[in-house]
């Protein structure tokens, strides 16, 4: 089964890791041929050099441009955060390897106990899934960077773009992706796992069915700390860029100037950061849907012969009540709901930038927007 789970991602995982944000031993029985290490640092190298640099110029221009100051902290910090995200996401496969293995190993214990059938058509889901996310997200970013070319009408400005913001952003998205992959995979397990207790035809025990959730519960929080800083990360820098383009958006339409290669790059932007953020917070869901109806299975099977699983049922029920409702870093709850919060924050922010907008301060040769001003510095 070790085989089959790695098989089944061995594309990806290779990417992964040669960006650095997967550890390299996931996966390796050896270790690979030294070229692999020396592609690996040289790739990483060169990323990291690329992402500074236009960083470093990114803050320079905005330093350079009037506005206020509100709406240029967002803009320095979109820069920022884009460095520590990419920083973030690499850091990631030198300090995550003892949880990737621990979680790997929990998985293999519940897989274990489902038929191979079974098994094999979770993998096969997950990989479609995978498949799935990998399509869009390429999708958004080659598009992106297509409107960019035709918005600001030059290569320098492309590679600016993918260097500065573009990136670190891929980066993100395969780290997340990563994440997105191990909570459907425990999705998956749990509802194998109820479809077999609901059927009753199982050789899965209720006593088996809660040490299988145990080890699932457990997989979850390994999930969660590993990836915790860089969702809180992600999800501040989701809102400040979603302002910002949202702002953008509006000072192009408030200006009467209809650019639709620009607005519909700024919408791709948007969605972007929605996807990124619907990868975090939808799995979750799932998961506690599942746990639910798990609990309702229980408390039916239980009922069936009340004599003699008394016991069983009250440690079951109980377990049932322990939902699993993951928090990264303790202030952000990774459920749907959380969707609210952030559309608050997001509100207030856009409430921000546009009364400061309103001074209709000038910016440098008659750019409408910073960002334009970012890309035609003033000579």
């Amino acid at each position: 089964m070790h085989l089959q789970l790695y098989r089944s991602f061995k594309i990806y995982l290779r990417c992964a890791q040669l960006l650095f944000v997967a550890p390299y031993n996931v996966g390796q029985k050896r270790f690979s041929l030294s070229y692999f290490k020396q592609a690996r640092f040289l790739v990483t190298t060169c990323s990291l050099v690329w992402i500074g640099v236009c960083g470093y110029q990114a803050i320079v221009r905005f330093m350079q441009v009037p506005m206020p100051f509100f709406t240029g902290v967002l803009y320095v910090n979109e820069v920022v955060l884009c460095v520590l995200i990419s920083i973030q996401s690499m850091g990631r496969s030198y300090s995550e390897a003892q949880r990737y293995k621990q979680f790997i190993d929990k998985i293999l214990i519940v897989a274990l106990a489902l038929p191979y059938a079974a098994w094999t058509e979770i993998l096969a889901y997950v990989r479609l899934k995978l498949l799935w996310v990998c399509a869009v997200f390429t999708g958004i970013y080659s598009i992106g960077l297509f409107f960019d070319f035709l918005h600001f009408g030059s290569i320098y400005a492309t590679l600016f773009t993918f260097g500065a913001y573009m990136l670190p952003n891929i980066l993100a998205t395969m780290s997340l992706a990563q994440y997105c992959v191990g909570t459907v995979l425990i999705y998956q397990l749990q509802q194998k796992i109820n479809h077999q207790l609901g059927m009753g035809t199982s050789s899965i025990t209720l006593e088996k069915a809660k040490h299988l959730y145990l080890q699932l519960d457990n997989c979850v929080e390994l999930i969660t700390r590993s990836f915790e800083i860089i969702i809180v990360t992600n999800v501040f820098a989701g809102i400040n860029v979603t302002s910002l383009q949202v702002l953008e958006i509006y000072q192009y339409l408030h200006a009467g100037e209809s650019k639709a290669i620009f607005l519909t790059y700024n919408v791709l932007w948007i969605s972007l950061q929605i996807c990124m953020l619907l990868m975090i917070l939808y799995p979750n869901d799932m998961i506690k849907r599942e746990q639910t109806r798990f609990g309702t299975i229980l408390f039916e099977l239980s009922r069936q012969n009340e004599a003699e699983v008394q016991m069983t049922r009250l440690r079951l029920l109980s377990l049932d009540r322990k939902k699993i409702v993951s928090t990264a870093c303790g202030v952000l709850r990774l459920e749907l709901s959380s969707l609210s919060s952030i559309f608050v924050a997001l509100l207030s922010f856009m409430i921000i930038l546009i009364q400061f907008d309103s001074a209709k301060l000038n910016k440098h040769n008659g750019a409408v927007t910073a960002i334009d001003s970012l890309y035609n510095p003033k000579p």
